[in-house]
């Protein structure tokens, strides 16, 4: 266990204070990418993460017009894409109010904002018809969701459970929300073996983390709140090692630097830059999995 703990708000500050370094080193999107080939380094980041999202809408199993749950929802790129890709309805969840604002401001842009989310931006901005894909992003605790039990079709957690305060009851709460038959999807960190200290004392800050766990105990936990037709995938060489490669290399423009100078002071935006080598240390202790379970 971390021995720092976030609460929501933590790790809702945590967001509003990084997003600027997020945008200057990842782009519009805040999880890591997916490399076919993790040796390819013409694949942009940004690239990498629409594989990656890609990759998390194949195990969604929607049809058109259903209705997802993006819990953790970053700056909304991916509850947008999944959203036009499938042509679905996309509620997405976070506890920082500047993603939830960045988000929208996405969603009204891409055209896929609700009617009373579209309001005052233009004819252009809202939904021609009732069919049409939408993505509605709320200020929402994914401890406690407001939504009435079986609303979802399927509900997907992309790089987001490790800063959960309790893992347990986000995987119940997204039991709850999501209908018989529908479908739990999960991207996240997992240890490879127990953290040292000195591991721990780097990991649990760099990503605001309450709890990284192995995959056993996510499985475990999934089990638990009766999620059943547990596959896992190890995409850890496809993402983890290559996002981490892609960030360092970032870290170390001139452009990168000078808008994080600019953003953050000269003494932050180095520590930023030398925080982020540090991670090499946990390279071969962390993990990255991606986990599929039914609700029956």
């Amino acid at each position: 266990m971390s021995e720092v703990q976030y609460t929501a708000e933590g790790v809702g500050r945590y967001y509003d204070v990084m997003a600027q370094f997020y945008q200057t080193v990842w782009g519009d999107s805040i999880h890591m990418g997916f490399w076919p080939d993790p040796t390819d380094a013409t694949v942009s980041m940004s690239q990498a993460q629409k594989n990656f999202t890609d990759l998390m809408i194949s195990h969604m199993g929607l049809q058109p017009g259903q209705r997802a749950l993006d819990v953790g929802c970053g700056t909304g790129r991916p509850a947008i894409q999944l959203a036009r890709a499938t042509n679905t309805h996309v509620t997405a969840i976070s506890i920082s109010q500047s993603q939830i604002a960045t988000a929208t401001g996405y969603a009204r842009e891409s055209g896929v904002a609700p009617r009373a989310q579209a309001q005052g931006t233009g004819a252009g901005s809202a939904n021609a018809t009732d069919d049409a894909p939408t993505a509605r992003f709320e200020l929402v605790d994914a401890m406690a969701m407001p939504y009435r039990d079986g609303t979802f079709d399927a509900a997907w957690a992309f790089e987001s459970i490790f800063h959960m305060p309790s893992r347990l009851q986000v995987f119940r709460e997204m039991a709850r929300v999501v209908r018989p038959g529908g479908r739990v999807v999960v991207a996240d960190f997992v240890t490879l073996r127990p953290l040292t200290s000195e591991e721990s004392a780097i990991a649990y800050p760099a990503f605001a983390a309450n709890d990284l766990a192995s995959l056993e105990d996510y499985v475990r936990d999934l089990k638990q709140v009766g999620l059943t037709n547990i596959s896992c995938r190890d995409v850890t060489a496809n993402t983890f090692r290559p996002s981490n490669r892609a960030t360092y290399r970032e870290l170390q423009t001139e452009a990168a630097l000078g808008q994080l100078r600019k953003a953050y002071g000269h003494e932050q935006a180095d520590a930023f830059r030398n925080g982020w080598s540090a991670i090499e240390k946990v390279n071969e202790t962390l993990g990255y999995v991606l986990i599929q379970a039914d609700k029956p």
